[in-house]
């Protein structure tokens, strides 16, 4: 059996539970600026009429539902 002060046992305890801590705020995180970038992505601004509107089409070029012309997707989200 491994002996071990109770100092030892509280402080292994917490360190645990904090790594834990962290993990799971680190996924949540991770997940989160994931989602934000999805919906970036989704927006679109067109340079005429400066209108912005979401698109969620796989194309690049975009027709501005307020003025009609072709707006390209910006890549830099």
């Amino acid at each position: 059996m491994i002996q071990i002060t109770l100092s030892w046992f509280v402080f292994l305890d917490l360190a645990l539970f904090l790594a834990g801590v962290l993990i799971l705020w680190l996924g949540y995180e991770l997940i989160r600026k994931r989602r934000a970038n999805l919906i970036a992505r989704d927006r679109v601004f067109c340079r005429i009429c400066n209108s912005r509107y979401t698109d969620t089409s796989a194309s690049d070029l975009l027709h501005c539902p307020v003025c009609g012309s072709l707006n390209e997707r910006s890549t830099d989200a």
